[in-house]
């Protein structure tokens, strides 16, 4: 009980904290956490943020099968996807917020303009292609762009983040919000300087020491 209490808390927690912070509104986006093997915890289908209380989050297993009798999100096939690609997966998170789906609606990855976009584990962040929400197309064109990377775009959608905890996948989807407002001023000043594949490949091999200072 206490393990169902915690994890749900946490999510519950996490998932206003985006509402506050603007990366979601209304019943947007969704949140997963996986708890073991058999056990993965997910905001459920079509309740809003503000309404949403810790007895409603949806226990499925790693088919989908649901545990707890709550609706899980929509997006159930896009979490188990990438939970099934890398047990390095322990959390997604998922957000409609403005930067990143504003970008996603040009249908363009984000080149490496800043050194921080190595945080996501490659020299640009991609963008999928774009299938309507809640099918196993959508899954299926995030699953390519997210080999060995840490987030996306999901064309004229929003974007998804994943980490080894909720509180890194939570993180990042903050970071690709940032890095996404940076990239659209950066567009419309016609200006910007790209950084060399020489010079994100130094940052990218870096950056492990880069955050265990930071």
């Amino acid at each position: 009980m206490n393990k169902i209490k915690n994890t749900s808390e946490k999510i519950l927690e996490t998932y206003k904290n985006h509402l506050d912070t603007g990366l979601n509104i209304g019943a947007e986006g969704n949140i997963s956490v996986r708890v073991n093997d058999e056990e993965i915890y997910i905001t459920p289908s079509g309740i809003n943020i503000g309404d949403l209380d810790q007895t409603q989050i949806s226990i499925i297993d790693i088919e989908g099968y649901v545990k707890n009798k709550i609706q899980p999100s929509s997006e159930i096939d896009l979490h188990l996807s990438l939970y099934k690609s890398s047990k390095d997966i322990n959390s997604v998170v998922h957000c409609h917020s403005q930067w990143a789906s504003t970008l996603s609606c040009l249908r363009k990855n984000i080149p490496p303009f800043h050194y921080m976009i190595a945080e996501f584990g490659g020299k640009d962040i991609k963008c999928a292609k774009y299938a309507t929400f809640g099918t196993k197309e959508l899954a299926e064109n995030v699953l390519k762009v997210m080999k060995n990377r840490k987030g996306c775009l999901l064309s004229n959608h929003g974007q998804i983040c994943v980490g080894n905890s909720l509180e890194e996948a939570s993180h990042l989807s903050l970071a690709l919000e940032k890095l996404s407002k940076q990239y659209f001023f950066c567009l419309l000043s016609n200006t910007n300087v790209i950084l060399t594949d020489e010079e994100i490949n130094e940052v990218i091999k870096l950056f492990p020491e880069y955050k265990s200072r930071h």
